[in-house]
């Protein structure tokens, strides 16, 4: 244990970071995920607006773990995308499942984004009249933002910054255009028909977004899926409704949660090796985030210690025992890079040994050498 006096022992709270540990393939061989393709698919949806850590995200859970390199191959090959399926949210998804979850799931974003074109002094014509020039320009291949803003100033549209981001964020939003290339140090769009090869569409695209988002989270509340999907309540239930055959409910702790049928019997030892090993995980990591209610893995008294005047923007974070007991940052050199760890309260020494591990794990994915520095 790490151990500070306010972390859980409850063992029902345990087996919540444990289902949730396993179901998000977090735990060696607890998922069939030979790739960050396959990753993508089981998770439904990953935040993505940290372009570097949603690829640590994907190769964490991969097992294969793939390193750095390829993950960016894979993104740049299209075998998984980025774009806006849901909230206005930077998203990785696999190919096939990008369409229709944009379909569902960004209704709410799209109404919210006209309603604010009256104080960005844009028209529905300009909107208009931007889609169709970016379309044309994207015709001839991938184009970064500036390349695409300059093409509408020369069909006689200039736009400023705000303008511009707006309605790029739409575009995406409505699946009229995606990202590209997966490493830009400038966005990059294409036409979603010569990036995505893949399509399909459920026959019930509520039940599925249901069933594969408690799949991929293990415990959640009808409240979770309300707040990730974006969807009304009342689209909830009836997704809840639809699945139900693949779900049931339990109480752990006091809540009640959705969960995959057959997922709640692990044995003691079963949660005890899914909690075994400590974890380094990037900002906006699906294990922290993806949820409503973070009570179960991290204390609220110090979550301000991972976003830092609740601006947003998360830090990279430890996990020991399921439980997130700090953040970390990392110093690269051209062959090394160092880690440093600052955790919420005293660590004992076989949880500072245990670290060499997942610090290991890092160098190799980013192909250097790794070194843990001193504990903050």
């Amino acid at each position: 244990m790490w151990q500070d006096p306010g972390m859980s022992t409850d063992p029902e709270v345990r087996r919540i970071r444990a289902m949730r540990l396993r179901a998000q393939g977090l735990v060696p061989q607890a998922q069939p995920w030979a790739d960050p393709a396959d990753v993508a698919r089981g998770m439904l949806a990953m935040q993505a607006q940290d372009a570097a850590g949603v690829r640590w995200a994907l190769a964490l859970r991969t097992a294969d773990a793939p390193t750095d390199e390829q993950v960016v191959a894979d993104l740049g090959k299209g075998q998984v995308v980025r774009n806006r399926p849901s909230r206005g949210t930077l998203q990785i998804t696999a190919p096939e499942d990008m369409h229709w979850l944009s379909a569902v799931m960004s209704v709410r974003a799209n109404k919210g984004a006209v309603r604010r074109r009256p104080a960005l002094k844009l028209t529905d014509a300009m909107v208009d009249q931007v889609e169709e020039v970016v379309r044309s320009e994207l015709a001839a291949g991938v184009r970064t933002r500036p390349e695409l803003v300059q093409a509408c100033a020369d069909a006689g549209v200039a736009l400023d910054n705000g303008q511009a981001g707006h309605i790029l964020r739409h575009l995406t939003e409505k699946m009229t255009i995606v990202f590209a290339h997966p490493t830009p140090k400038v966005d990059s769009f294409a036409r979603p028909e010569d990036w995505i090869t893949e399509r399909r569409e459920p026959e019930e695209p509520l039940a599925e977004i249901v069933r594969r988002f408690v799949g991929a989270l293990g415990t959640v509340t009808r409240q979770d899926i309300g707040r990730w999907t974006d969807l009304p309540m009342g689209s909830v239930d009836a997704g809840i409704e639809a699945a139900s055959d693949w779900l049931e409910r339990v109480n752990l702790a006091g809540s009640d949660y959705l969960v995959l049928r057959g997922t709640t019997d692990l044995t003691d030892s079963e949660v005890d090796a899914a909690l075994a090993h400590p974890l380094l995980l990037p900002p906006f990591d699906e294990y922290l985030i993806g949820y409503g209610s973070r009570e179960p893995v991290l204390e609220e008294r110090y979550f301000e210690r991972i976003v830092p005047g609740r601006n947003g923007m998360f830090k990279p974070i430890l996990v020991v025992d399921g439980e997130v007991v700090g953040v970390w940052t990392q110093k690269r050199t051209a062959k090394k890079v160092t880690v440093t760890v600052e955790p919420f309260g005293d660590m004992n020494a076989k949880v500072i040994r245990a670290l060499a591990e997942p610090v290991a794990a890092y160098g190799r994915f980013l192909g250097r050498e790794a070194e843990l520095a001193a504990i903050r």
